[in-house]
């Protein structure tokens, strides 16, 4: 299944990068859409210049941040999230396909996280491409590890384990269902699509047989699920705005030329 995702985060790397900000008829509230790869070059408006130019003359109560994205340059996923966390408004992150890399900084470092039930969450470690000799690449190491440390801190605010657990999550490239995410704390709420009884009769074993863990994500929502308990589903009036049908571009897999995570 993991490489089945990846290989669809791979694809989304060659959509087109589409950044909307609508006013939600006369309220103060306002949707931006972050759909596509983040930052990197120039000519992509998934950039924390264009969302702070965006962001910074309106008066608004609350912002809907929709996201679908495979991630893309570190650094613009957490300045991204650093203008979100410190505007005046509520910001409220819904996935509305994939929070992956960059993109899932982005969505954790909103006031609130939604996620229907047929979205996912990655986190992962920082990751480049490097050419050169040995004292460059021990550099580039060096270097990436300073970074992991940093991005770091974006998932820990929300996290409710500890810090080796989260380490682990990264270290193994974890893909998260809405429901994980909520057990982990990187979400909130679980979209309405989600039938939240049926899923707490599956997750009763009754056989009282425990199941080896295939992995530290599964190992880990067995320890820690039951501290975040999902929260109620979301009323019938969210998460129904209208989203952008982001075009495909030419394949060039522009992401392999800037510093992912």
């Amino acid at each position: 299944m993991t490489d089945e995702l990846r290989a669809q985060v791979k694809e989304m790397m060659n959509k087109r990068p589409d950044i909307r900000f609508e006013a939600n008829g006369e309220s103060k509230e306002y949707s931006l859409y972050v759909y596509g790869p983040i930052g990197g070059f120039f000519f992509s408006e998934n950039n924390a210049q264009n969302v702070r130019r965006k962001l910074q003359d309106i008066d608004a109560e609350k912002i809907h941040v929709h996201i679908n994205s495979p991630g893309g340059s570190a650094f613009e996923g957490v300045a991204i999230g650093n203008i979100l966390k410190n505007h005046k408004a509520e910001t409220i992150a819904h996935i509305d396909g994939m929070a992956a890399s960059a993109a899932s900084v982005i969505a954790v470092a909103c006031d609130k996280v939604i996620m229907p039930e047929n979205t996912m969450m990655m986190i992962h470690r920082a990751s480049t491409i490097v050419w050169g000799n040995a004292r460059e690449m021990e550099k580039t190491a060096n270097d990436l590890k300073k970074i992991d440390k940093a991005l770091g801190a974006s998932y820990k605010k929300r996290f409710v384990g500890s810090d080796a657990d989260l380490d682990e999550l990264l270290d193994e490239e974890t893909y998260l269902t809405a429901e994980e995410a909520v057990a982990f704390g990187l979400a909130d709420v679980v979209g309405e699509e989600i039938e939240i009884q049926d899923l707490e009769d599956l997750d009763n074993d009754e056989d009282g047989e425990e199941e080896p863990f295939q992995n530290a994500k599964d190992r880990l929502i067995a320890k820690l699920g039951r501290q975040n308990e999902p929260a109620a589903q979301l009323n019938s009036n969210q998460g129904k705005e209208h989203t952008p049908d982001p075009a495909e571009q030419p394949k060039q897999n522009l992401s392999k030329l800037f510093l992912n995570i």
